[in-house]
C-alpha cells in the first residue's frame, strides 16, 4: 500500500565528498584540503529531506546502486530525516553517484558529479499509480530528461502541480530541447545564471525590462509562475500579470552556499503546500519562506544543515 505524500521529489541522490580550501586552483596547480567530510547530497534528495525536516510528509524517487556502499549511506541518512524511501528503484549494471566539491573560505564552491545509477532512472520507473499518492510533483537537476517529462505529464493529467528546479545538467539542453517538460511545468524555480543560460541573454545587470520580455516565452508554455533566485539579491517572483523581488535576509557569516536552490524549493514548497493556490500575496509568502530557510542554511556546512525547526519557522514566519 503506498502512502500519501506532501510531495515526491524526483532526481539524483549522491554521496557529496566536500574538500575545504584556502583557494581553488589555477592551471596546472595544487592546493591543500584542510578538511574532508561525506554528506549525503542530490538536488532533489536534499530538497526532499529539508521538506520533511519542515515537517512535511515526503518521498524521494530515484535510482541507487543495489549493494555499494554510498547507497547505504543515503538510505540511511533518508531514514534519519523521515524522508520515504518506498519509490526507490534499483540497479544492479550501475553504482551509486557521488559529486567532488571543492569548497573555499569564501563559500565559493567547484562541483564536479558523477551521476552513476541516478541518471538511469528510466521512463519506465515513473509510475502514475504512485504518482498520484501526492500534493506536488517535484522535479530536480537529473541529466536523463525522459523520466521528468513523464512524471510531469502525469501531474498534468491529474492536476497534480509540478514544481521544476532543473539545474544546469537540464538547462545546458537548451530551450529548444526542453519544451516539452517546460509544457508540463506549474512551478519553475532556477537561478539567475540558469535563466539567463535558458534564455541566452547576456545581462550585467538584472534589468527587469529585460527579464519581464523574456518571462512570456515561459507563461506562453503555461507556466504559472517562476522564480529567479539571485543569492544575497533575494529571488525575484513572476507570474503572467506580476512581479516582485523579494529580499534576502540578512545574513552575517556564509559558510557554504551548496545546495542554497534545493533548500529555498524546500521552503517554497512548505509555504505553497498550505494553500495550495496560485494567488500572488501567498506565492509572495512562499517566497519569503524559500528565502528564510536558505540563509539559515547556508550559514552552516551541508545542504541539510542549519534549516530551522517547526517552532523556529513559525515564528520567523509570524514576522513576515
Amino acid at each position: 500500500m503506498i502512502e500519501y505524500f506532501d510531495v515526491i521529489c524526483i532526481g539524483a541522490a549522491l554521496v557529496d565528498i566536500v574538500a575545504q580550501v584556502e583557494r581553488h586552483p589555477e592551471d596546472d596547480d595544487e592546493v591543500f584540503v584542510s578538511d574532508l567530510n561525506l554528506f549525503s547530497g542530490g538536488a532533489a534528495a536534499n530538497t526532499a529531506c529539508v521538506c520533511a525536516k519542515l515537517g512535511l510528509s515526503s518521498a524521494f524517487l530515484g535510482k541507487l546502486g543495489f549493494e555499494d556502499s554510498f547507497r547505504a549511506k543515503i538510505i540511511q541518512d533518508f531514514k534519519e530525516f523521515r524522508v520515504s524511501t518506498e519509490l526507490i528503484k534499483y540497479s544492479k549494471e550501475k553504482e551509486t553517484g557521488c559529486a567532488y566539491v571543492a569548497l573555499n573560505k569564501e563559500g565559493d564552491r567547484r562541483i564536479y558529479a558523477h551521476s552513476g545509477a541516478a541518471n538511469y532512472l528510466s521512463k519506465k520507473d515513473i509510475l502514475e499509480k504512485e504518482l498520484m499518492h501526492t500534493k506536488v510533483i517535484f522535479l530536480s537537476s537529473l541529466k536523463n530528461l525522459e523520466p521528468f517529462i513523464e512524471a510531469a505529464k502525469y501531474g498534468r493529467k491529474n492536476r497534480i502541480p509540478v514544481i521544476l528546479n532543473p539545474g544546469m545538467l537540464i538547462i545546458n539542453y537548451g530551450f529548444d530541447n526542453i519544451i516539452q517538460l517546460l509544457e508540463n511545468t506549474d512551478i519553475l524555480i532556477l537561478s539567475q545564471r540558469e535563466f539567463s543560460t535558458l534564455m541566452k541573454i547576456k545581462i550585467k545587470k538584472f534589468d527587469s525590462k529585460i527579464i519581464e520580455a523574456q518571462m512570456k516565452n515561459l507563461t506562453n508554455l503555461g507556466i504559472k509562475v517562476i522564480v529567479v533566485t539571485r543569492g544575497e539579491c533575494g529571488a525575484s517572483l513572476f507570474t503572467r500579470s506580476n512581479s516582485v523581488l523579494i529580499p534576502s535576509i540578512k545574513i552575517e557569516n556564509i559558510v557554504d552556499t551548496t545546495g542554497a536552490g534545493d533548500v529555498f524549493s524546500a521552503g517554497f514548497i512548505y509555504g505553497f503546500l498550505q494553500n495550495l493556490k496560485y494567488d500572488f500575496n501567498n506565492l509572495r509568502y512562499n517566497t519569503k519562506i524559500g528565502n528564510f530557510v536558505a540563509g539559515k542554511c547556508i550559514q552552516e556546512l551541508g545542504a541539510r544543515n542549519g534549516i530551522p525547526n517547526i517552532k523556529e519557522l513559525k515564528e520567523a514566519i509570524s514576522n513576515f
